[in-house]
Protein backbone atom coordinates (compact mmCIF):
# COMPACT_ATOMS: atom_id res chain seq x y z
CA UNK A 1 0.00 0.00 0.00
CA UNK A 2 1.64 3.30 -1.14
CA UNK A 3 0.97 6.77 0.10
CA UNK A 4 -1.66 7.84 -2.48
CA UNK A 5 -3.74 4.55 -1.38
CA UNK A 6 -3.20 5.81 2.67
CA UNK A 7 -4.37 8.72 2.07
CA UNK A 8 -7.52 7.81 0.28
CA UNK A 9 -8.08 5.67 2.89
CA UNK A 10 -7.71 8.39 5.17
CA UNK A 11 -10.26 10.77 3.53
CA UNK A 12 -12.26 8.19 2.81
CA UNK A 13 -12.91 7.25 6.61
CA UNK A 14 -12.97 11.08 7.35
CA UNK A 15 -15.90 11.60 4.98
CA UNK A 16 -17.26 9.10 6.44
CA UNK A 17 -17.09 10.03 9.84
CA UNK A 18 -18.19 13.27 8.85
CA UNK A 19 -21.37 11.46 7.63
CA UNK A 20 -22.16 9.49 10.56
CA UNK A 21 -22.28 12.18 12.89
CA UNK A 22 -24.19 14.67 10.75
CA UNK A 23 -27.28 13.02 12.05
CA UNK A 24 -26.49 13.66 15.54
CA UNK A 25 -25.04 16.93 15.13
CA UNK A 26 -27.70 17.85 12.83
CA UNK A 27 -30.54 16.55 15.49
CA UNK A 28 -29.24 19.12 18.32
CA UNK A 29 -28.98 21.92 16.00
CA UNK A 30 -32.68 21.56 14.53
CA UNK A 31 -34.01 21.59 17.43
CA UNK A 32 -32.34 24.39 18.87
CA UNK A 33 -33.69 26.37 15.88
CA UNK A 34 -36.71 25.12 16.35
CA UNK A 35 -37.54 27.40 19.48
CA UNK A 36 -37.14 30.33 17.48
CA UNK A 37 -40.15 29.27 14.85
CA UNK A 38 -44.07 28.67 15.70
CA UNK A 39 -43.95 25.51 12.98
CA UNK A 40 -46.59 22.99 14.33
CA UNK A 41 -45.84 19.55 15.19
CA UNK A 42 -46.05 18.08 11.85
CA UNK A 43 -44.13 20.94 9.74
CA UNK A 44 -41.32 20.44 12.26
CA UNK A 45 -41.81 16.54 11.66
CA UNK A 46 -41.36 16.88 8.02
CA UNK A 47 -38.54 19.57 8.35
CA UNK A 48 -36.77 17.12 10.55
CA UNK A 49 -37.22 13.91 8.42
CA UNK A 50 -36.71 15.72 4.91
CA UNK A 51 -32.60 15.60 4.94
CA UNK A 52 -32.97 12.02 5.75
CA UNK A 53 -35.07 11.50 2.69
CA UNK A 54 -33.21 13.48 0.61
CA UNK A 55 -29.65 12.03 1.67
CA UNK A 56 -31.45 8.34 0.99
CA UNK A 57 -32.58 9.57 -2.58
CA UNK A 58 -28.80 10.71 -2.77
CA UNK A 59 -27.63 7.57 -2.13
CA UNK A 60 -29.77 5.83 -4.71
CA UNK A 61 -29.50 7.83 -7.63
CA UNK A 62 -25.71 8.82 -7.42
CA UNK A 63 -23.88 4.84 -7.45
CA UNK A 64 -21.76 5.98 -10.49
CA UNK A 65 -20.18 8.90 -8.28
CA UNK A 66 -17.63 8.30 -6.06
CA UNK A 67 -18.25 7.68 -2.26
CA UNK A 68 -16.72 10.72 -1.11
CA UNK A 69 -18.81 12.89 -3.13
CA UNK A 70 -22.18 11.23 -2.36
CA UNK A 71 -21.09 11.53 1.83
CA UNK A 72 -20.66 15.33 0.83
CA UNK A 73 -24.14 15.41 -0.34
CA UNK A 74 -25.98 13.64 2.21
CA UNK A 75 -24.31 15.64 4.79
CA UNK A 76 -25.17 18.86 2.96
CA UNK A 77 -28.70 17.80 2.84
CA UNK A 78 -28.68 18.14 6.76
CA UNK A 79 -27.30 21.23 7.30
CA UNK A 80 -29.43 23.09 4.37
CA UNK A 81 -32.67 23.73 6.43
CA UNK A 82 -30.66 24.80 9.26
CA UNK A 83 -28.84 27.20 7.40
CA UNK A 84 -31.54 28.36 5.48
CA UNK A 85 -33.52 29.18 8.80
CA UNK A 86 -30.58 30.34 10.82
CA UNK A 87 -29.94 33.08 7.76
CA UNK A 88 -33.38 33.82 7.73
CA UNK A 89 -33.05 34.58 11.93
CA UNK A 90 -29.62 36.21 11.90
CA UNK A 91 -29.76 38.30 9.30
CA UNK A 92 -33.42 39.50 9.97
CA UNK A 93 -32.85 43.69 10.40
CA UNK A 94 -36.95 43.83 10.58
CA UNK A 95 -38.51 46.30 13.67
CA UNK A 96 -39.96 43.47 15.93
CA UNK A 97 -43.50 43.45 17.66
CA UNK A 98 -42.10 43.57 21.41
CA UNK A 99 -44.78 42.79 24.45
CA UNK A 100 -44.16 42.58 28.33
CA UNK A 101 -45.24 40.89 30.89
CA UNK A 102 -45.81 39.71 34.52
CA UNK A 103 -45.52 36.29 34.97
CA UNK A 104 -48.08 35.32 37.56
CA UNK A 105 -48.67 31.56 37.20
CA UNK A 106 -47.44 28.82 35.00
CA UNK A 107 -49.03 25.46 34.16
CA UNK A 108 -48.43 22.02 32.47
CA UNK A 109 -51.34 19.54 31.24
CA UNK A 110 -51.78 16.46 29.04
CA UNK A 111 -54.28 16.97 26.48
CA UNK A 112 -55.51 14.19 23.90
CA UNK A 113 -56.00 15.03 20.57
CA UNK A 114 -56.54 13.65 17.19
CA UNK A 115 -55.29 12.99 13.82
CA UNK A 116 -55.60 10.77 10.67
CA UNK A 117 -54.08 8.34 12.47
CA UNK A 118 -56.06 8.08 15.72
CA UNK A 119 -55.68 9.94 19.15
CA UNK A 120 -51.87 11.00 20.84
CA UNK A 121 -51.31 12.50 24.14
CA UNK A 122 -49.46 15.72 23.84
CA UNK A 123 -48.38 18.25 26.79
CA UNK A 124 -49.62 22.08 26.98
CA UNK A 125 -47.46 24.35 28.54
CA UNK A 126 -48.82 27.52 29.64
CA UNK A 127 -47.88 31.37 31.04
CA UNK A 128 -50.99 33.14 32.67
CA UNK A 129 -49.43 36.77 32.32
CA UNK A 130 -50.43 40.07 33.00
CA UNK A 131 -49.36 42.67 30.44
CA UNK A 132 -46.57 45.16 31.60
CA UNK A 133 -49.38 48.43 31.01
CA UNK A 134 -51.77 46.88 33.09
CA UNK A 135 -49.57 45.96 35.66
CA UNK A 136 -50.30 49.11 38.08
CA UNK A 137 -54.08 49.77 37.74
CA UNK A 138 -54.73 52.88 39.53
CA UNK A 139 -56.53 52.62 42.91
CA UNK A 140 -59.43 54.95 44.04
CA UNK A 141 -61.90 54.76 47.30
CA UNK A 142 -66.16 54.78 46.31
CA UNK A 143 -68.95 55.32 48.81
CA UNK A 144 -71.73 52.34 48.65
CA UNK A 145 -75.12 53.23 48.88
CA UNK A 146 -78.19 51.38 50.17
CA UNK A 147 -79.98 52.98 47.21
CA UNK A 148 -77.16 53.39 44.36
CA UNK A 149 -75.85 50.46 44.38
CA UNK A 150 -78.12 47.70 45.51
CA UNK A 151 -77.17 45.09 43.64
CA UNK A 152 -73.59 45.22 44.61
CA UNK A 153 -72.42 42.22 46.74
CA UNK A 154 -68.91 41.25 47.49
CA UNK A 155 -67.84 37.96 45.94
CA UNK A 156 -64.68 36.18 47.80
CA UNK A 157 -62.67 33.67 45.52
CA UNK A 158 -61.83 30.88 47.59
CA UNK A 159 -58.78 30.16 45.58
CA UNK A 160 -56.89 33.55 45.52
CA UNK A 161 -58.29 34.47 48.65
CA UNK A 162 -59.80 38.21 47.34
CA UNK A 163 -62.71 39.91 47.33
CA UNK A 164 -63.95 41.10 44.11
CA UNK A 165 -67.00 43.50 43.19
CA UNK A 166 -68.81 43.82 39.77
CA UNK A 167 -69.51 47.54 38.46
CA UNK A 168 -71.06 48.01 35.13
CA UNK A 169 -69.83 44.98 33.75
CA UNK A 170 -66.08 45.52 35.56
CA UNK A 171 -64.52 43.85 37.84
CA UNK A 172 -62.76 45.18 40.81
CA UNK A 173 -60.48 43.91 43.70
CA UNK A 174 -61.29 45.18 47.66
CA UNK A 175 -58.28 45.82 49.10
CA UNK A 176 -59.62 47.75 51.85
CA UNK A 177 -62.95 48.73 53.48
CA UNK A 178 -64.04 51.57 56.09
CA UNK A 179 -67.22 53.00 57.41
CA UNK A 180 -67.05 56.69 57.84
CA UNK A 181 -69.40 58.15 60.78
CA UNK A 182 -69.84 61.21 59.84
CA UNK A 183 -71.12 60.03 56.62
CA UNK A 184 -73.67 57.76 58.61
CA UNK A 185 -75.24 60.10 60.21
CA UNK A 186 -75.03 62.32 57.36
CA UNK A 187 -76.97 60.17 54.75
CA UNK A 188 -78.74 57.11 56.15
CA UNK A 189 -78.65 54.96 52.93
CA UNK A 190 -74.69 55.37 52.98
CA UNK A 191 -73.00 51.66 53.53
CA UNK A 192 -69.12 51.46 53.52
CA UNK A 193 -66.42 53.16 51.55
CA UNK A 194 -63.95 50.41 49.75
CA UNK A 195 -60.56 50.75 48.17
CA UNK A 196 -61.11 49.40 44.91
CA UNK A 197 -58.52 48.15 41.66
CA UNK A 198 -59.66 47.41 38.72
CA UNK A 199 -58.96 43.42 38.20
CA UNK A 200 -56.93 42.86 34.69
CA UNK A 201 -57.90 39.01 33.96
CA UNK A 202 -54.18 37.47 33.08
CA UNK A 203 -53.73 35.99 29.14
CA UNK A 204 -52.81 32.37 28.29
CA UNK A 205 -49.51 32.28 26.56
CA UNK A 206 -48.41 28.95 24.96
CA UNK A 207 -44.73 28.41 25.18
CA UNK A 208 -42.82 25.13 24.21
CA UNK A 209 -40.84 22.84 27.40
CA UNK A 210 -37.98 24.68 26.83
CA UNK A 211 -39.25 28.02 27.21
CA UNK A 212 -41.44 27.01 30.12
CA UNK A 213 -38.56 25.27 32.09
CA UNK A 214 -36.55 28.63 31.98
CA UNK A 215 -39.19 31.29 33.76
CA UNK A 216 -40.88 31.27 36.78
CA UNK A 217 -43.44 32.76 38.58
CA UNK A 218 -42.69 36.65 39.68
CA UNK A 219 -40.24 36.94 36.39
CA UNK A 220 -40.64 39.23 33.67
CA UNK A 221 -41.38 38.47 29.91
CA UNK A 222 -40.65 39.98 26.82
CA UNK A 223 -41.36 38.66 23.34
CA UNK A 224 -40.03 40.10 20.57
CA UNK A 225 -42.05 38.80 17.18
CA UNK A 226 -39.98 38.95 13.84
CA UNK A 227 -41.36 39.04 10.33
CA UNK A 228 -38.20 37.26 9.14
CA UNK A 229 -35.29 37.69 6.66
CA UNK A 230 -36.99 35.21 3.90
CA UNK A 231 -41.28 35.96 5.57
CA UNK A 232 -40.55 33.40 7.75
CA UNK A 233 -41.84 34.86 11.42
CA UNK A 234 -39.96 33.70 13.73
CA UNK A 235 -39.81 35.14 17.87
CA UNK A 236 -37.25 35.87 20.99
CA UNK A 237 -38.02 35.59 24.29
CA UNK A 238 -35.95 38.00 26.92
CA UNK A 239 -36.69 37.23 30.62
CA UNK A 240 -35.25 38.68 33.66
CA UNK A 241 -36.07 38.15 37.57
CA UNK A 242 -38.49 40.74 38.94
CA UNK A 243 -36.91 43.21 40.71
Amino acid sequence: MNDTDRKNIDLYLSYKLLFLTTPVLYGLIITKIFEWYHFTFITQLILFFLPFIVGLFVKLKTKDIPNNTQNILQTMSFYSIPFFLAVNVCFDFSKPSSKGYLIIDKTSSIEEKYDSEGSYETTIYEFKAIPKEKMNPITFWMDISATKHSGLHPKAEILTHKVFLTIENKKYEILTSKTNLFKKIKDSDYLHTYQLREYTKPVVIHVKRTIYTKFEKGNYLDIETYSGLFGIGWTYYHWKHKA
